[in-house]
């Protein structure tokens, strides 16, 4: 459903409501390759595997947006998937052409499957009934605002359709309107054995013919058509071969083969006609066409005309005894599949897009240093000179808090170790018996990771992102903290459809990043092209997962969304995927975003929805290196304690 106007403003994805969705919709209608969509109404087409929710409910607040949406996947994944049939709405549909009031009947005919789906929900999953509780709650207000306004204008079929969705919902909107709208409750109440018949109705097809039914009913006192399309059913909507209502089994669906082709017929074989004799199934794991003993559910192989569906006759040939060869121990007989042919296999993800989608054909090349020239050399000491006097302050804070951590009492705690003076007990009125074993010396023992975007849009920020990195190296070499800067791009000139290579400049990395002079290389990072998030955090993930620090620290310098090939539409989803599998991992993504000024709600949406609270918004890039210091502080301090 969908009803308003569209935002001019940009429109910015709920990252985490958005993987929630992804994950419903793909185990209800158990497809993984499912997409997830917004759209003016929400729908299942099967055939382009995609369901859509309704844009309806995107400007609400978070938790009415997230019951609205759930609820639009939980009709159209519990529903629309197994329930609804195709050749049904395509037929309705087609005779709604040629009907007086096309609008209304479309949209009753929408309402009154939706329902009929809303009952088959609640009864497969009694779980939903509390969302769609809370999804009546919100369209009983809209949609009695919205009656006295059709009812007002005398637009008489929009307001027969929202009392037909209130007599569903067991709403008395009704009461007080029978004069202004001329009778339309006594009118509609000559439909009320429609409308039980429409609760009790197994197929679309029988809802179907009680819209038709209704419909002829209405065309003699409705004179126009619906204005708003509450609810709309889309020619494309179900499936081809429907559950009824009552159906109490397991939804299953058939998997399919992992390879496509089709094996030639050879000679005696022949495709099953009526009498003649159905043929074991066959498949490439077998050395041979002989029929076996037993048979099992296939997910790879390829499709012959032979039947595998039928019993068949006994076979001298067969044996008695037979191997079989499960998951769990690997098979020294060479007829069994060997675990080769599994090496490789695809693991769909687990939310989302997954990196096995969007990243599927991006490739990482790593570049060394190169030597620094001496006019590199020249600009990193003019950069650590601006940086000196921010770094010294907080590299002196830093050394003074380890020193008083060395140094505090261990004596005289109210909590700790039961001290041997106990006389204190009764001489003192807030005796302190406890002290605390002495620690060993409070070291850094941190690994920080600066992953910095070299897109083309950071052209006008570099330089000012150079100072901010040159008070990140000298501060955390002067304390001895490893740490590792690199800049990531693609190169949008050899991206194919094959492949979307992405660099990776290591300015400074962890074996010589507490060398003296280990920082000029920082001036080599220049602005390039593209920039893939996602997939530049998860490489950065991977080398800091082989430290061995117990803080693991990744920032991110960026100035906005991911822009790369075939990447536009799932960056934020992917990014953000990115960063929660890092966090899961123990390491703290926090993202330092650079903006030339003003920054846009819609910006600071955008990276909240990829970065969540750990993101960081710098208005002006000239305050960069004052904004940093704070931030480092409190990291380098959470080390210690």
């Amino acid at each position: 459903m969908f009803v308003g106007k569209l935002s001019l403003l940009e429109d910015k994805i709920d990252a985490m409501l958005q993987m929630q969705l992804v994950d419903l919709a793909r185990m209800f209608t158990k497809r993984k390759e499912l997409e997830v969509e917004a759209a003016f109404h929400a729908d299942y087409e099967e055939t382009s595997a995609r369901l859509t929710v309704s844009q309806f409910w995107r400007d609400y607040p978070p938790v009415d947006k997230a019951a609205g949406m759930k609820s639009d996947v939980y009709l159209r994944g519990i529903g629309s998937a197994w329930y609804t049939g195709a050749d049904a709405v395509k037929s309705y549909l087609h005779s709604c052409q040629s009907a007086s009031l096309p609008k209304l009947a479309n949209s009753i005919f929408a309402l009154c499957e939706d329902m009929r789906l809303e009952r088959i929900c609640r009864a497969r999953r009694p779980g939903t009934a509390r969302v769609f509780a809370h999804r009546h709650r919100i369209l009983r207000v809209y949609f009695h605002h919205k009656l006295r306004t059709h009812i007002s204008k005398g637009e008489l079929a929009d307001a027969v359709l929202l009392l037909v969705y209130g007599w569903f919902t067991g709403l008395e909107w009704h009461t007080g309107l029978e004069d202004a709208g001329t009778g339309l409750s006594g009118r509609l109440a000559q439909l009320y054995p429609i409308f039980e018949q429409i609760e009790e109705a197994e197929h679309t097809a029988e809802v179907a013919a009680c819209c038709e039914a209704m419909m002829d009913s209405l065309s003699y006192w409705l004179d126009r058509d619906a204005t708003a399309a509450y609810f709309w059913m889309q020619p494309c909507s179900g499936v081809e071969e429907p559950l009824p209502a009552g159906y109490k089994g397991e939804l299953k669906r058939a998997k399919r083969l992992a390879n496509d082709d089709v094996l030639p017929e050879q000679e005696g074989e022949r495709r099953h006609q009526s009498g003649q004799e159905r043929m074991p199934t066959w498949h490439r794991e077998s050395s041979d066409r002989s029929p076996g003993l037993l048979r099992f559910e296939l997910e790879r192989g390829s499709r012959t005309a032979a039947q595998g569906s039928a019993p068949r006759e006994g076979d001298a040939a067969d044996q008695a005894l037979a191997i079989a060869q499960g998951r769990s121990v690997r098979a020294k007989r060479t007829g069994a599949a060997s675990g080769e042919r599994r090496e490789g296999a695809a693991v769909p993800a687990a939310a989302g897009h997954g990196e096995g989608a969007v990243a599927a054909y991006a490739t990482a090349t790593w570049l060394a240093p190169e030597p620094p020239t001496a006019a590199q050399e020249a600009g990193y000491r003019r950069l650590s000179e601006r940086a000196a006097p921010l770094a010294k302050p907080l590299q002196r804070a830093i050394r003074r808090t380890l020193e008083q951590k060395r140094i505090a009492p261990h004596g005289d705690r109210l909590f700790g170790r039961l001290d041997k003076r106990l006389t204190r007990a009764v001489t003192q009125e807030m005796p302190r018996l406890f002290y605390k074993k002495r620690a060993p010396v409070p070291q850094l023992d941190a690994a920080f990771a600066l992953l910095v975007d070299c897109s083309a849009s950071m052209y006008d920020k570099m330089d000012e992102t150079k100072l901010g990195l040159v008070l990140f190296h000298e501060t955390l070499r002067a304390l001895r903290i490893p740490h590792e800067i690199v800049g990531f791009w693609e190169d949008a000139d050899r991206v194919t459809e094959q492949e979307a290579p992405n660099l990776f400049q290591v300015a400074v990395d962890f074996g010589s990043s507490l060398a003296s002079g280990s920082g000029a290389a920082l001036l080599q990072l220049e602005p390039q092209q593209d920039n893939r998030d996602g997939f530049a955090i998860r490489r950065m993930t991977e080398r800091l997962l082989r430290r061995t620090e117990r803080q693991r620290i990744l920032m991110v310098f960026s100035d906005g969304e991911p822009s790369a090939a075939n990447y536009n539409d799932v960056g934020i989803l992917d990014t953000y995927e990115a960063v929660l599998h890092a966090r899961r991992q123990g390491i703290e993504v926090i993202s330092i975003f650079l903006a030339n000024g003003v920054v846009h709600e819609t910006e600071r949406i955008a990276m909240r929805n990829m970065y969540g609270r750990s993101s960081i918004v710098v208005p002006n890039v000239e305050d960069l290196a004052e904004q940093l210091v704070p931030i480092l502080r409190k990291l380098l301090l959470k080390s210690i304690f």
